[in-house]
Order: structure tokens, then C-alpha cells, then sequence
């Protein structure tokens, strides 16, 4: 059975994240995704060890299912997932959603995936280095 990580954070909707019909932009989610992405990958690469390292992590897909607007003055929930591979794939995929705390209502639901390229020669990493692999294997 694959082992899932998940880290929850809540997200107070605020007046720069809405339009003015007071509802969330769009573009807003994808952000908030990004929060739950890093929180899982700042466990495997912290952001010091990356640059000593010239990993970087780019985004490759993002998407996102819109099935309910949040509003000026929501409290949302992030809860973001991944499951744990046994080998380096090629890339790490995460899977989102994102709920309303108050009423409990889905209010989308996404997925990102993201790669490993070397800074130094720009080109993709082939097999994770083992320090930052062990971290990966040891997540929680």
C-alpha cells in the first residue's frame, strides 16, 4: 500500500484576493496550491540546501476544477497530498483541495506536478541525491 503525506493549512480569503463581486479570482488558487506544493517539498529540498545544491523544482502542470467561489471573508482549508514513490520517477505530483471552513463545501480541486532540474547545466535531474532522496523516503 502507497503511503500518502498531507499537510492542511487554513487560508483567510482577504480583499486583494477578490473582484469586485467580492469573489476569489482565479489565478488566487494556483498560489495557494503553490502553499501546500512547498510545505511537502520544503521537507525534501529545503530552499538553503537547494540553492547550495543549484536544484530548483519547477512547476510542469498545474490544474484546477473551480465547483464553488469562495468570498471576501471565507476561511478556506488547503489540503494538499502526495503519495510517496519507491524510485525517482521523474517528477513529483501533488493533488489539492481546497474547502470552505464554514460550510464544509469543496470549492475546487487541482493537481501540480513538478520536476528537478540542475541549475548549474539546466538540464533535468536523473536520479534525486541521496541526501535529499532519504528525506523524501522518510516524510510523514
Amino acid at each position: 500500500m502507497a503511503r500518502i503525506v498531507k499537510r492542511r493549512c487554513e487560508i483567510a480569503v482577504e480583499f486583494h484576493h477578490v473582484d469586485m463581486m467580492q469573489v476569489v479570482h482565479n489565478s488566487n488558487y494556483l498560489r495557494w496550491f503553490e502553499i501546500g506544493r512547498l510545505a511537502i517539498m520544503e521537507d525534501i529540498f529545503p530552499i538553503s540546501w537547494a540553492i547550495e545544491n543549484k536544484i530548483a523544482t519547477p512547476v510542469v502542470t498545474n490544474h484546477c476544477e473551480y465547483l464553488w467561489p469562495a468570498v471576501y471573508g471565507d476561511t478556506l482549508v488547503l489540503t494538499t497530498t502526495h503519495k510517496i514513490r519507491d524510485h525517482w520517477e521523474g517528477r513529483f505530483s501533488f493533488d489539492h483541495t481546497i474547502s470552505c471552513k464554514r460550510t464544509k463545501k469543496e470549492l475546487c480541486r487541482g493537481y501540480s506536478v513538478v520536476t528537478v532540474v540542475d541549475m548549474g547545466s539546466a538540464s533535468l535531474v536523473k536520479e534525486i541525491p541521496k541526501e535529499a532522496w532519504d528525506r523524501y523516503q522518510a516524510l510523514a
